[in-house]
C-alpha cells in the first residue's frame, strides 16, 4: 500500500474580551487525503495474510468550522467548545471489474461526527475545594446496517446495503470532579491532593457498535446496542514534589 499524502489549509481567528476575562476562537478547515486505505466489503481480517489482496487506496477529505469561548479568569472558568465537520472517502476498484466500496462513489468515513460540542466548567470553592464538570455530545459515527436478509441453509443472514450511511445513536455523557487540596498554604515541595471522580454521572449507555441477529424465539431480527463503559465512580491521590 502507497503511504498517505495529507494536505490541510486552515484559516483562524482569535480576540480577547474585557481585558483577557473571556476569549474567542475560531478556525475553519480543510483536509484531502491521498492513498487512503479502506478494507473491502467482506474482508476477512482474522489470520489474513495477505492483507494487501482486501484493501483499497482511495482518497478522503474532510472540512468544517471549530469555535470555542473561553472564560479564562474568576472563580468559576472554562469553556465551549463546538465543531460542525464532514469526512468522507471515495474507494474505487482497483480495475474496470472492481467496483470498490459504494461503486467508487463517495461515502461517509467511519469517524465522520457531524456535531461535537463540549462544555468545560471548573469552579474554585476555597483554596482546598475545587469542582470540576465536563458535558460532552457527538453525532452518532458513520455505520451500516442491513437492509433485507435472505436464507442460506436454514439460517436467516443479514444483507448489508451501502457502506456507512447511517449513525449511530448520539454520543454524550457527564463527568463530574471534586479535588481536595491537603495544604495549599505548604512552603514543602511535597503536595498532595484527593480527587473523587464520577464519569458518566447519568449512566449513559453509548453505543460503541450494533450487532444485529435473529431471536431464536420469535425468528426475528434484533439490533443490541454494544456499550464499553457506564457510570464509573473514582478516588485518586496525587502528589507533586
Amino acid at each position: 500500500m502507497k503511504p498517505e499524502i495529507l494536505d490541510q489549509v486552515a484559516l483562524g481567528y482569535f480576540r480577547d474580551f474585557s481585558n483577557g476575562k473571556y476569549s474567542l476562537e475560531t478556525e475553519v478547515f480543510y483536509k484531502k487525503i491521498k492513498n487512503k486505505a479502506d478494507y473491502i466489503d467482506g474482508a476477512e481480517l482474522i489470520a489474513q495474510k495477505a492483507i494487501e489482496q482486501v484493501m483499497l487506496n482511495g482518497e478522503a477529505r474532510a472540512y468544517g468550522l471549530e469555535l470555542m469561548l473561553k472564560k479564562n479568569t474568576g472563580k468559576l472558568t472554562g469553556w465551549l467548545s463546538y465543531t460542525l465537520s464532514k469526512a468522507a472517502q471515495r474507494t474505487p476498484g482497483r480495475n474496470a471489474e472492481e467496483p470498490g466500496i459504494n461503486n467508487g462513489e463517495w461515502y461517509r468515513s467511519n469517524y465522520d461526527k457531524r456535531h461535537n460540542l463540549s462544555l468545560t466548567a471548573a469552579y474554585q470553592l476555597t483554596k482546598k475545594w475545587s469542582f470540576g464538570g465536563i458535558f460532552t455530545y457527538q453525532t452518532g459515527k458513520a455505520a451500516t446496517y442491513p437492509i433485507g436478509k435472505y436464507q442460506y441453509q436454514g439460517i436467516r443472514i443479514a444483507n448489508y446495503g451501502e457502506r456507512n450511511i447511517n449513525s449511530l445513536p448520539a454520543y454524550h455523557h457527564l463527568d463530574l470532579s471534586a479535588t481536595y487540596t491537603l495544604k495549599p498554604d505548604s512552603k514543602k515541595r511535597w503536595k498532595g491532593e484527593w480527587v473523587f471522580s464520577i464519569y458518566n454521572v447519568y449512566n449513559r449507555s453509548n453505543a460503541a457498535s450494533l450487532m444485529f441477529e435473529q431471536n431464536r424465539e420469535t425468528g426475528l431480527s434484533e439490533a443490541k446496542r454494544i456499550s464499553i463503559f457506564c457510570i464509573i465512580p473514582g478516588v485518586a491521590y496525587n502528589f507533586r514534589f
